[in-house]
């Protein structure tokens, strides 16, 4: 049985996080109708009796054990307040452990230098103190996945260099890395400059990279609204040749 540890990095890389352990656990309770604790589970998620402080882990033991409580195997990380704030007032907020977040109040100002310079090494044993926390709660540790944005400054700066941090002090432990890059039309001026610094940074620290552009992503979201839309309208008013007759 193995785990991995999600590591989420800025506005970007919290937001997509936040929906990433929401999917995961509609996936998971579809094929688990029971709600027991399994394998599959304990990857990514632990079982805690909140009854102690801190809260007790719940071993899988024969996988038929039911769920109490599920934290996800997650740090956060924003050197701004806004988006952890807002998860944690959310309907995730139960499955984040406020011991695994780290945040400040500043934010990197759209800078790949400010947040892999400044904050990288003004945070660097608190970070490290947190991964490790998360860590030592795994039976067997396989993989970092980390979540940040290429183009925002604490995506891109203290990302990678959260990143650098996982190569130094887990260095055979495979480091999965969703990167957002920025959109042609993005109206920040600093981003083409700091997605090129932290691409410098994932080709010597990561040992994959899932790239995926911010446009992209946009244009899912569209299309998945539209057939929405589609699917929604009355078949009486729709053509055999898809013409819309409302």
């Amino acid at each position: 049985m193995t785990q991995s540890v999600v590591v989420q990095v800025g506005q970007c890389g919290n937001q997509i996080g936040c929906r990433f352990w929401d999917l995961a656990l509609r996936e998971h309770a579809e094929a688990n109708i029971g709600g027991v604790y399994d394998e599959p589970m304990s990857a990514f998620f632990r079982n805690v009796d909140t009854r102690h402080d801190p809260p007790l882990n719940l071993p899988v033991g024969a996988g038929r054990e039911p769920i109490a409580s599920l934290k996800a195997r997650a740090v956060l990380i924003d050197m701004e307040e806004g988006v952890v704030n807002n998860l944690l007032k959310g309907p995730m907020q139960d499955v984040f452990d406020t011991r695994q977040l780290i945040t400040s109040q500043s934010g990197s100002g759209n800078n790949w230098a400010v947040g892999y310079g400044h904050y990288g090494a003004l945070y660097r044993e608190e970070i490290s103190d947190t991964i490790r926390r998360a860590t030592e709660l795994c039976d067997c540790l396989q993989s970092f996945l980390v979540l940040h944005s290429m183009g925002g400054g604490t995506g891109s700066g203290l990302g990678t260099y959260v990143l650098e941090l996982l190569a130094d002090e887990y260095p055979d432990v495979y480091r999965f890395v969703t990167a957002v890059y920025p959109s042609a039309d993005d109206d920040v001026i600093t981003s083409p400059y700091n997605s090129v610094l932290a691409m410098g940074q994932l080709q010597e620290f990561a040992d994959c990279v899932l790239p995926v552009e911010n446009q992209a992503l946009a244009d899912i979201v569209t299309k998945v609204e539209s057939q929405s839309k589609v699917q929604l309208r009355p078949k009486s008013a729709v053509t055999e040749d898809g013409t819309f007759l409302g």
